[in-house]
């Protein structure tokens, strides 16, 4: 992976296992599993050894994700019915 510019002091450290942001980082890769498989996703995952790198990863994820997620909403939203009285 290419270098980050540092625009925070803590971006070029690496990220430790146990901590929130980790935990974060493998939900992400879950669901990019779904988006990409499991090769491209892993591969795409083993580049994220810095905090900085996580930042770009978790931006790139979102992109991906943000249209994904409103379809599941729409899909939710199309099978709800209405209660009544």
């Amino acid at each position: 992976m290419t270098p980050i510019s540092a625009t925070d002091p803590r971006d070029d450290e690496t990220v430790p296992d146990g901590t929130s942001l980790m935990a974060f980082l493998h939900i992400l890769r879950k669901a990019h599993i779904h988006l990409v498989g499991p090769d491209k996703a892993h591969e795409r995952f083993r580049q994220v050894i810095t905090r900085g790198h996580a930042r770009t990863y978790i931006k790139e994820l979102m992109q991906q994700l943000r249209p994904e997620r409103e379809k599941h909403r729409q899909q939710r939203a199309s099978r709800a019915q209405p209660y009544s009285l």
